[in-house]
């Protein structure tokens, strides 16, 4: 103990920077940055929306077997203070009783319009057919296990008075965070990672996804992008196909939504697993030449936004494990587990500072009690987290395995591959 005391209570600056490389890369220009930015725009952020702004929106219900959600999201988007929605329930071949209970909806006038594929296609298919039946210029995408704060709507289609803003994004927070310990940490993190993190992205222009739980699109923008390609990660997909058809993406921070999160570690699992191979699949593989200068679709911004996803999401996987076998090649078993220890330690020190800011920024989106919580939050993070990309960005480098997720029908994956 006392030797480990000593030997950080020696370091200056310089042995600090060697001892601590990946901190100082990676999580202190992340953090440090995006928190000062965020703090500094904080007086300017708009609060109030435009209120000679209120186009009509058609909003996409889009769901697979959702009856039981059903109900709430739909109540939840009547009592919206912007009663310019229209409801369109596309039931992506359920077979549970979700096209019966949208029927009493639509019969009862809280939808206005019901429609079904009668066979399962995947959610990209499904969306592409609704925009067929809407009406008007804006479009909402909404998952059905979603509510939303009564002005939701009211703030997300405020930056579009903007005529080159093609897509928003709305704010997401966990709703059945208190079940689970596994929920209480994705609260966490959709509350620093979404709430904090888009802020920033947004604010410099390089926001890359509008999730598909929650977000508005111009019909313009949609059908000039071609509309969802073939999942998982369309909604990572689309924003990218607007971003290189020259639009630009907003977030629109005060328009707020709540969804379920996977309660236990192998739900949590499975579905990052889908997320992160979508990362090598669309970032890489599909959108690898926005890095080529000698494109001519190409745009820094969109460079920089598919350089930012990369580089703190891949590298920074990668990297950490590269850190962890340099710190015990360097400075043998005991160095290497004081300096880690003393890594961890300044993590749970930035995480509660990065809380307490989302506190300030969020309100009672952000518990005080969560503080609590934010050092297993970021052990979590730390070593799981990156654990299940690392594994994520392998398989899919390798097996390509998002081409055979079941997230997608296989006759569909089929047809996709013959195109």
């Amino acid at each position: 103990m006392e030797s480990s005391i000593a030997l950080l209570s020696q370091l200056d600056l310089q042995g600090f920077v060697y001892l601590f490389w990946h901190y100082v890369i990676f999580d202190l220009s992340r953090y440090g940055l995006s928190v000062l930015a965020i703090l500094m725009a904080a007086p300017w952020e708009r609060r109030v929306p435009d209120c000679h702004h209120r186009p009509a929106v058609s909003v996409l219900l889009v769901g697979f077997n959702e009856g039981e959600a059903l109900q709430r999201t739909v109540r939840s988007l009547t009592e919206q203070t912007h009663q310019k929605l229209e409801l369109i329930l596309v039931d992506d071949g359920s077979v549970d009783r979700m096209r019966e209970i949208g029927w009493a909806l639509r019969r009862r006038g809280e939808l206005d319009r019901v429609v079904s594929t009668g066979i399962r296609g995947g959610k990209s298919s499904a969306i592409n057919m609704g925009l067929g039946y809407a009406r008007h210029d804006l479009v909402s995408i909404v998952d059905i296990d979603t509510t939303f704060d009564r002005d939701a709507f009211e703030q997300l289609i405020a930056p579009m008075a903007d005529p080159q803003v093609g897509a928003v994004a709305g704010n997401l927070a966990v709703r059945n965070a208190g079940t689970t310990l596994m929920a209480r940490f994705q609260a966490i993190e959709y509350i620093t990672s979404i709430a904090l993190g888009r802020r920033f992205t947004a604010a410099l222009g390089i926001l890359s996804i509008v999730s598909g739980a929650f977000g508005v699109f111009r019909k313009q923008a949609l059908r000039q992008a071609g509309g969802w390609d073939v999942g998982p990660g369309e909604d990572a997909d689309i924003t990218d196909k607007l971003r290189r058809a020259g639009w630009a993406v907003a977030f629109a921070p005060h328009a707020w939504s709540m969804t379920d999160v996977p309660g236990t570690l192998s739900g949590f699992t499975r579905q990052r697993l889908r997320w992160n191979r979508s990362v090598i699949r669309f970032r890489l593989r599909k959108y690898g030449a926005a890095f080529d200068p000698f494109w001519r679709g190409f745009r820094w911004e969109n460079a920089l936004a598919m350089a930012n996803i990369l580089f703190y999401q891949v590298v920074l996987s990668i990297s950490f494990y590269v850190y962890i076998v340099w710190l015990f090649w360097t400075l043998g078993p005991h160095g290497a587990m004081t300096v880690l220890g003393a890594t961890l330690l300044i993590y749970i020190l930035q995480g509660l500072l990065v809380y307490g800011v989302a506190r300030v920024m969020s309100g009672s989106r952000a518990p005080l009690g969560y503080l609590l919580y934010v050092p297993g939050q970021i052990l979590f993070s730390t070593f799981v987290q990156r654990g299940i990309r690392m594994i994520a960005y392998l398989d899919e480098w390798v097996f390509r395995r998002s081409y055979a997720d079941p997230y997608v029908p296989s006759k569909v994956r089929d047809a996709a591959d013959r195109f």
